[in-house]
């Protein structure tokens, strides 16, 4: 079968597809977020005022259309997922509400994702499992925000939106099926997320979108003209690197290790296939940035994603922001990296797996509902498995190798200089995999490497953290110090305060 058997979008657009040279559905992807980028900016303007089912109604309209443009009779998954998770809410019990509505979203997703394993063509690009893993990010925050609320339980989760918890405690029922649907399938977000928690898209349709913080009703609410204008050109850049850069340094390249013959295994060293997989991999995040810039500015456009003001009074619209992009290309350890990567995700994990269950397991929870979210492609649990264990291993070494370097500014500029080379190289090593996809491919460019930064991280993962029991014994040997001091000088007795207590001992852990 050919990629047009395997696309059920919309055909209308297939001149220009040809003329220009890309896929139809990346074409029919392009034209509804532009024309969503459009639309937007009348949730500002004519529809600032109108009553919230309105409001709800055209966000709910506007997304299925999009979806039934983009992706034809698939589209009806975008109906069934919110309609069975919706069914289950209001029938389970409370208690355990998050936990059945996390595991049927996760089935009917791995379902569809399995099938577009088997059948689909590597060349279709665009499928219904994108916007289906935006809804399954929606559904499973909705539902554990409402467990933790219904069943009188704070919710734990530590999000990166600074008030994300604040808001989730005010969830004190159900929401109304238009409500949820409208939330589940809001065009502003469908296509590539990011993922918008329901306190946030209530809070733009109801029109409070000033910071919780102001005071005064009548202040007016800043223009995120600037900050659209900024994010559509930042997505018109990433846009042109890619498309500059893709011939250059394709990463089918790399595919080409799995034969011993080819030029790729005989005559490059392993130092250049490092450099061409970070460039390649470099091509492969534009197109990342490129979507998420304009998907950030499409929510701006219409209201959403303004996050208070910063000191100099300057409005802030990165609430719904999803990447970093110079926190993530200059991050100087891993997990700087990763926390500037996709962030939306990265709270939707911390809320979902990272704060449920017991301590022991969290970031293993974390990376494998993250890999089994993307799919099943190999790729995907190579690289999860290598983020894991360098996640830790470089949590382990920077306690144990940081503190040398800090005594002198020459010193300081050292290491940072080694730890964003470090990272940039760990990175492009584990990701390599999630991007080819494929088994061999992905074992055949670690064996070039001889796995080796497996087994340096696998060794750093045995460097012993410091215990509570040593941090007390050196608290304990810091006070009978003082006391002996005190004894000798015969002055007046010393209380020993927090300022005496190192930090780890006041319950609180020091990360810089």
């Amino acid at each position: 079968m050919t990629y047009y058997d395997y696309y059920d979008g919309s055909k209308i657009f297939l001149f220009l597809s040809s003329r220009i040279g890309l896929p139809l559905d990346l074409v029919n992807f392009l034209i509804a977020q532009v024309a969503a980028l459009c639309l937007a900016r009348l949730f500002r303007k004519p529809l600032r005022f109108a009553s919230p089912e309105f409001r709800h109604s055209v966000c709910l309209v506007i997304g299925l259309t999009m979806g039934y443009f983009c992706f034809g009779r698939q589209a009806i998954h975008l109906s069934v997922l919110p309609m069975l998770t919706y069914t289950l809410l209001k029938s389970v019990p409370h208690r355990i509400m998050g936990n059945v509505i996390l595991a049927a979203s996760m089935i009917y997703l791995s379902c569809l994702h399995l099938h577009r394993q088997i059948y689909h063509t590597a060349d279709y690009t665009l499928d219904i499992t994108g916007p289906l893993m935006v809804i399954t990010q929606r559904v499973t925050s909705l539902a554990y925000s409402l467990q933790d609320n219904l069943t009188g339980k704070a919710s734990s989760s530590k999000c990166t939106s600074n008030s994300v918890d604040r808001e989730l405690s005010k969830l004190e029922k159900i929401p109304s099926p238009l409500e949820y649907f409208a939330f589940t399938l809001a065009f502003q977000t469908l296509m590539c997320g990011p993922v918008v928690f329901y306190s946030d898209y209530i809070k733009f349709i109801e029109g409070a979108r000033v910071d919780e913080d102001e005071k005064t009703t009548s202040a007016k609410e800043p223009s995120p003209r600037r900050a659209v204008l900024y994010k559509v050109a930042g997505s018109l850049a990433a846009a042109l690197l890619y498309l500059t850069l893709a011939k250059k340094y394709p990463l089918t390249v790399l595919e080409e290790l799995t034969d011993p013959a080819s030029e790729v295994s005989r005559s490059w060293s392993a130092l250049y296939l490092l450099w061409y997989a970070y460039l390649s991999t470099l091509v492969v995040r534009c197109k990342y940035y490129h979507a998420w810039l304009l998907s950030e500015a499409i929510c701006n456009n219409c209201g959403m994603g303004f996050n208070g003001y910063d000191k100099d009074g300057t409005p802030k619209w990165d609430k719904m922001s999803n990447i970093d992009i110079f926190g993530f290309e200059f991050a100087q350890n891993f997990r700087l990296a990763v926390a500037s990567w996709n962030k939306n995700t990265n709270a939707w994990l911390r809320d979902v797996a990272y704060e449920r269950g017991g301590a022991a397991w969290r970031t293993s929870r974390v990376y494998a509902l993250s890999a089994v979210w993307h799919g099943f492609h190999p790729g995907y649990y190579l690289t999860f498995f290598a983020g894991g264990i360098f996640t830790i291993a470089a949590r382990k070494i920077r306690f144990a190798i940081r503190p040398l370097f800090l005594d002198s500014p020459p010193k300081k500029l050292f290491y940072d200089s080694l730890t964003f080379i470090t990272t940039r190289v760990a990175m492009t090593y584990a990701t390599v995999p999630f991007v080819l996809l494929h088994l061999a491919p992905s074992l055949a460019f670690y064996g070039k490497f001889y796995y080796s930064l497996h087994f340096i991280a696998l060794g750093a993962m045995l460097i012993p953290e410091k215990t509570k029991h040593s941090t007390v014994r050196k608290v304990s040997s810091h006070v009978l110090e003082i006391q002996h001091k005190t004894s000798v000088s015969n002055t007046t007795e010393v209380t020993v305060t927090n300022r005496d207590v190192p930090q780890e001992f006041n319950g609180k852990l020091k990360m810089s």
